[in-house]
């Protein structure tokens, strides 16, 4: 009997897990940047010096390809500065070499929530960077892909696999030079068109306790910046012109100010403000409001470049 059951549980588990592990080798072979990333950081680790952290505006807006410096942007989708804190203080030792940390400073990003403990990327930095983020010890499933956000990566997994909708283009520091896929390319880039998008993705909601709770954090970022003798970069990345004036007057304001404090308290801190640049930037550098597109990236990776060999 004893017997039997055994084999009624191998008959059911195990093709159970065989299809689990076909899945999950189809989405580790999917194109994410991610993978590039870590690739270029385990061939060039020794020899970086400038660190991009932040979110999807810095993951798009700068390409290390026009950097003077190596440099490794480690900024990804939705993340906010205490997963940038808790990647920067696992990595930091891998390179010797690092002299400059870029940071965002972007129009709400100390107005949103923290992305936390059981942020579903934590899986991905894992199983890529190497970096525990869940706060407590690892286990197995930790760094399996496909569970970290079953429809997400379905959906990635049919655009690849089945529709071949998307098409991309990374370069070997991981940024996707065909990025051009989005909002304004879809509508042509018209102008009048684009501006009759009266709502789109911006934060309205004032929240002056996560704004406590966030900068309590990037202080402590910054103190441990300076104690590494590490110059800072705070960047306000470029907006399209329909986006600036629907900035909460607020939020914007707390944001300036806490940028402010920042730059007069520690002497290794200088801003690159670019926010509201709309003369050198125009609708064809734009993925959508908020984003740039790998042209507008050019643009802006030569400014970062630029100010930082102007700090050096």
């Amino acid at each position: 009997m004893q017997r039997k059951f055994i084999i009624y549980l191998l008959a059911f588990f195990v093709p159970v897990i065989l299809v689990y592990g076909l899945i999950e080798y189809a989405a580790m072979q999917l194109p994410i940047s991610t993978k590039y990333v870590a690739e270029y950081m385990n061939e060039e680790a020794d020899a970086i010096e400038v660190l991009v952290l932040g979110s999807s505006q810095m993951k798009g807006g700068i390409n290390p390809a026009f950097m003077t410096s190596k440099t490794l942007n480690l900024a990804g989708g939705n993340q906010h500065h205490d997963t940038d804190f808790k990647i920067l203080q696992q990595l930091i030792n891998r390179f010797p070499k690092l002299k400059t940390v870029v940071l965002e400073t972007s129009y709400s990003h100390f107005e949103l929530p923290h992305n936390g403990k059981h942020f579903w990327k934590n899986s991905v930095y894992l199983k890529y960077y190497g970096v525990n983020n869940f706060e407590r010890p690892t286990y197995f499933k930790d760094e399996l892909i496909y569970l970290s956000n079953p429809k997400f990566i379905s959906d990635q997994m049919v655009n690849y696999y089945a529709t071949k909708e998307i098409l991309y283009g990374f370069n070997r520091f991981g940024y996707d030079t065909l990025n051009y896929d989005g909002l304004f390319k879809d509508l042509h880039y018209d102008e009048a068109k684009i501006s009759e998008k009266k709502v789109f993705k911006i934060n309205k909601i004032p929240s002056a306790k996560i704004f406590e709770t966030n900068t309590e954090l990037f202080f402590k970022m910054l103190a441990f910046l300076e104690a590494k003798n590490l110059n800072v970069v705070l960047c306000k990345a470029p907006m399209y012109k329909t986006f600036l004036p629907q900035r909460v007057p607020e939020i914007l304001s707390r944001r300036d100010s806490i940028v402010a404090v920042a730059k007069a308290r520690f002497d290794n801190v200088s801003v690159l403000s670019l926010e509201t640049d709309t003369i050198h930037y125009n609708v064809r550098d734009y993925w959508n409001q908020s984003h740039l597109n790998p042209t507008g990236a050019k643009k802006f990776t030569i400014s970062l470049d630029a100010h930082i060999q102007n700090i050096d």
